[in-house]
């Protein structure tokens, strides 16, 4: 069997991460065309930036600046909006707490994360993730329960999912967002998906 249909695909994203928000519709094009399960694993990137000696690219100041440039082109290519986040980098552990506590429910889960996605990146009116009262307002234009997602932001069973997410993210190899593990095989890049079925195959 295909290895990709027979392991699937593990996507580890922070909403922090405009590349992951490129990522995410070629991820899923790619498990809807091959059959494989796409498996959203939430985590926090702030810690596995911490824990495996990463650094922003905006830290370097002419990778930052291709980066921006470069995310233009992409989103441009694929047919999706950008719109810089003027509260970047932003602290998204709400979110993604939220997210998790979602689990139980795949396909809101789903919609809540692409929700986040085009909040965060794909609108005009850019998501500030720490602004409660603007979380809210996402949510209640999206029919989601802004108290439910509120109380999942806080849940201890939540932090403690995330925690765990992220302890495993690094332990596997991850050093960035977005990350892609099929298998043991790692993945890193919002061009991996579209080539992730190859470079499986061929793996």
């Amino acid at each position: 069997m295909d290895r990709v249909r027979a392991t699937g695909h593990e996507f580890f994203f922070d909403y922090v991460s405009p590349t992951a928000y490129l990522a995410l519709p070629v991820a899923q094009g790619v498990a809807a065309r091959t059959g494989a399960i796409l498996v959203y694993r939430p985590m926090f990137l702030g810690g596995v930036m911490q824990a495996t000696g990463n650094r922003p690219p905006g830290m370097v100041p002419a990778k930052g600046a291709y980066m921006n440039r470069d995310i233009l082109r992409c989103a441009e290519h694929i047919g999706l909006p950008f719109h810089s986040n003027p509260a970047f980098p932003m602290n998204t552990l709400g979110l993604i707490r939220a997210t998790i506590g979602l689990e139980s429910d795949p396909d809101e889960q789903v919609r809540f994360i692409t929700t986040c996605f085009h909040a965060c990146w794909g609108q005009p009116d850019t998501l500030d993730p720490s602004n409660k009262e603007a979380v809210a307002a996402m949510c209640s234009a999206n029919g989601f329960d802004a108290d439910q997602i509120a109380a999942l932001a806080t849940s201890d069973a939540a932090k403690d999912k995330i925690r765990a997410n992220t302890e495993e993210a690094v332990a596997r190899g991850v050093f960035g967002a977005p990350s892609f593990l099929v298998g043991d095989e790692l993945f890193f890049g919002h061009d991996r998906p579209a080539r992730l079925p190859v470079l499986v195959r061929n793996g």
